[in-house]
């Protein structure tokens, strides 16, 4: 069967210990929910790196969790939900600063410190 699983990883990005978390979905074939979470975390360990960007700054792993796995089934048409997350705000963020925190990605100049100065 094969299983989506939704993973979080850390970046630390230079001496000043900026931080980058990235958004991951792998699809696994697995034989169970189990399964498939030890492989996306096989999968993660074996890709998490270290290594210098441009800016002669070091880009480390922090951290890898995975915070969700689902079944994936074929699509019968056109469309098809492979991944679905609630959340409630227990913060004292409004609703527009809530979702603007949940769905802000970075732009271009704020990729530019995890490229791989080696792949440059």
């Amino acid at each position: 069967m094969t299983y989506g699983v939704k993973i979080i990883h850390t970046h630390t990005i230079g001496e000043n210990d900026q931080r980058c978390y990235e958004e991951i979905i792998l699809l696994v074939d697995a034989d169970s929910f189990d399964d498939a979470y030890i492989k996306a975390g096989c999968y993660m360990k074996d890709a998490a790196s270290e290594y210098n960007n441009p800016q002669g700054q070091t880009v480390k792993t922090l951290r890898i969790e995975a915070v969700g796995c689902f079944l994936a089934y074929d699509p019968d048409g056109d469309v098809q939900e492979i991944y679905s997350s609630f959340s409630i705000n227990n913060s004292s963020l409004t609703e527009e600063e809530y979702y603007k925190a949940i769905s802000s990605s970075c732009g271009e100049e704020e990729l530019r410190p995890l490229r791989n100065a080696e792949f440059n």
